[in-house]
């Protein structure tokens, strides 16, 4: 073996060393990562005293399909009408987060007017206020108005009037990438704002919608504070509603509860079922519109 080779070695050694290193940790952090996904999954297997009484590492006793026979045949859990009524939520909201908040990132990416940075990060501003904040005023209009318990409303109308201010930056970002040259040639051409925007502006930003929509859908699906807040009626539940209706299955109004987390990750599991089949569709288009993100943002 030659003097350059044996250097070369030597060279190299450290890097092996480093990269034993990291993959070590990268397992660590998966393994990590993945334990609470592996003992809810178990914990479906459990019987009903086994998951409230013990903590084991694997089942003792094996219940999958008892479990599931029973959170199936609950009287009030409809698993299809509540994807159904999530998904209406989800179609309402997310609309409503596209039309509106696009067209206001439009114009402060597109126009020059008197006050537009102050005006902008005043809007940013607002994010420092905490959602729950306006909780209480919210909740006495929508019960004043007797629009509580009406096709869903609180939980979507507020996205048609642009109240998304993450989503608005999120949506200039990338249309102030879009050439300026490229905006006066559309209007030299005759076109109008809104031909410009759905011609022009809208194709070309096609990763930040997708962005929107996935965030919306994992918003809408995992969301319980408001649906807990304005759904009353057990037909009108959301997804997320449906983990707490088994949460609560023994809940008689003590300080007590016995809470049958066997029937809780079944339900869990089964809400999983749209999420993984949804991202496993469309991670190619996911993970192009976080990258596209990364860059343009």
């Amino acid at each position: 073996m030659t003097d350059a080779n044996v250097i070369e070695k030597k060279r190299k050694a450290p890097f092996k060393g480093r990269t034993v290193v990291i993959y070590a940790l990268l397992v660590f952090f998966a393994i990590v990562a993945l334990f609470p996904l592996y003992y809810l999954l178990i914990t479906a297997f459990k019987s009903e005293n086994e998951a409230e009484l013990t903590t084991t590492l694997w089942p003792q006793t094996f219940e999958l399909f008892e479990n599931i026979k029973f959170v199936l045949n609950y009287e009030d859990y409809n698993v299809g009408r509540m994807f159904l009524n999530t998904m209406l939520v989800f179609v309402l909201k997310t609309a409503g987060t596209c039309v509106t908040c696009s067209l206001a990132a439009y114009g402060f990416a597109m126009y020059r007017f008197p006050g537009k940075k102050i005006i902008f990060f005043m809007l940013l501003a607002t994010m420092m206020i905490p959602g729950e904040l306006l909780g209480i005023p919210i909740y006495e209009f929508m019960v004043n108005t007797g629009l509580r318990d009406v096709a869903f409303i609180p939980l979507w109308i507020a996205a048609w009037f642009g109240t998304d201010v993450f989503v608005i930056f999120l949506f200039r970002q990338f249309f102030e990438t879009v050439p300026k040259a490229l905006i006066e040639a559309a209007r030299i051409d005759g076109y109008n704002e809104f031909q410009i925007f759905f011609k022009i502006v809208l194709p070309l930003n096609k990763p930040v919608y997708v962005t929107v929509i996935l965030l919306n859908f994992v918003g809408t699906y995992n969301d319980l504070y408001g649906p807990a807040l304005y759904i009353t009626d057990k037909s009108n539940y959301l997804m997320a509603q449906s983990i707490n209706m088994f949460e609560n299955l023994y809940q008689s109004g003590g300080s007590y509860t016995v809470v049958p987390w066997n029937y809780v990750s079944v339900a869990t599991l089964i809400a999983m079922i749209p999420v993984v089949l949804l991202f496993s569709f469309m991670q190619k288009q996911f993970m192009e519109s976080v990258s596209g993100v990364g860059i343009k943002g």
